[in-house]
């Protein structure tokens, strides 16, 4: 059941991101994204219309049968135009190939890199049958599973207290009741026919170590572009970080871990570091994407939190860096 929705969560992320990046950017422009690029802003994509559909289903059904329909809606037409345009951009290939575009070719991994990267692999596959075989594990103040199934109980949406499984007395606040995570969920029970736990213990977190290593090997490459022992370095320093600090709560290991389908979680794995990585490469046509993802399944400062804080400290930060540049370039005129 998890390679089931993984294996059509990850490939139609793909299609997306694919399709996104080729409209948004210029042929010279596409040439400096990376592959992963494509399966993070696809994931991004469908979180996107995943609060779309929440907030139809708010408005409208308040369920989550009404949120299923329109997901599914979505993704089919978002499909649908994703394989048109991939289409249109593999013709466009196959045109350039017939003319004769060099290819590159890639150098063999040395030995110092296939150590690294060795290290890597066994480092994250070794945090990956965690996630698929742990069993429950307390989190302080989350009540996600049980959210999930209160509204698979009900088919409606924040309608039961899932504290006490009772109706709620005064009701919850807007910022919270409009976060898509939990309705997502709970429709990927429904649809796949799968057990509560199941999807939200390991499915989603399982993905979310995925989409995780993908962020950061994306900023190793922005990092490191033409090192390649220091990328897979930097990428096997991360995952032997990020299995130590899994000794308390609110650590960045500890949430990989044992809470991956928290919305916190995926912002300070995925989000965070992908977003870096766009500033530094100043990709701005993407840069709105996690941000906006952060506001969709965190409930921080209205949504606008630390993405958006990350961002305008960028901006300054260049700022200042062109102005000082600008100083240093100015003409110094000798006295006369």
């Amino acid at each position: 059941m998890i390679a089931l929705i993984a294996g059509i969560l990850l490939p139609l992320a793909y299609l997306f991101g694919c399709a996104l990046i080729y409209v948004l950017d210029s042929k010279e422009s596409r040439r400096e994204y990376f592959w992963e690029d494509r399966f993070l802003a696809g994931i991004l994509v469908m979180i996107g219309l995943a609060e779309g559909a929440h907030l139809g289903a708010l408005l409208h059904g308040r369920s989550v049968s009404a949120f299923t329909k329109y997901y599914l809606s979505a993704l089919a037409i978002f499909a649908g135009l994703s394989a048109a345009v991939c289409a249109v951009a593999a013709r466009k290939r196959s045109r350039q190939k017939k003319e004769g575009a060099p290819k590159k070719m890639r150098r063999p991994l040395e030995k110092k890199e296939g150590l690294a990267l060795a290290a890597f692999l066994i480092l994250a596959t070794t945090q990956g049958i965690y996630v698929l075989a742990k069993t429950a594990v307390f989190l302080e103040y989350d009540v996600t599973l049980e959210t999930v199934v209160g509204f698979l109980k009900t088919d409606a949406l924040y309608t039961l207290n899932p504290l006490t499984g009772l109706p709620y007395a005064q009701g919850i606040p807007s910022r919270l009741k409009i976060l898509c995570l939990p309705t997502l969920y709970a429709s990927l029970c429904r649809f796949f026919s799968a057990d509560p736990e199941l999807v939200t213990w390991h499915v989603i977190p399982a993905i979310t170590l995925t989409a995780t290593y993908l962020a950061y090997w994306s900023l190793a490459r922005t990092l490191f572009p033409e090192k390649r022992f220091h990328a897979f370095l930097f990428l096997a320093l991360t995952a032997l970080l990020l299995s130590v600090s899994d000794y308390g709560y609110g650590m960045d290991g500890f949430g990989l871990l044992h809470g991956g389908f928290q919305g916190t979680t995926i912002r300070g794995a995925v989000l965070m570091p992908y977003l870096l990585g766009l500033c530094l490469r100043k990709r701005w046509r993407l840069v709105l994407l996690p941000i906006l993802a952060e506001a969709c399944i965190v409930w921080t400062l209205y949504g606008m939190g630390m993405g958006m804080g990350m961002l305008a400290c960028f901006l300054v930060i260049q700022g200042v860096r062109k102005t000082l540049q600008g100083r240093r370039e100015e003409p110094k005129w000798e006295n006369s």
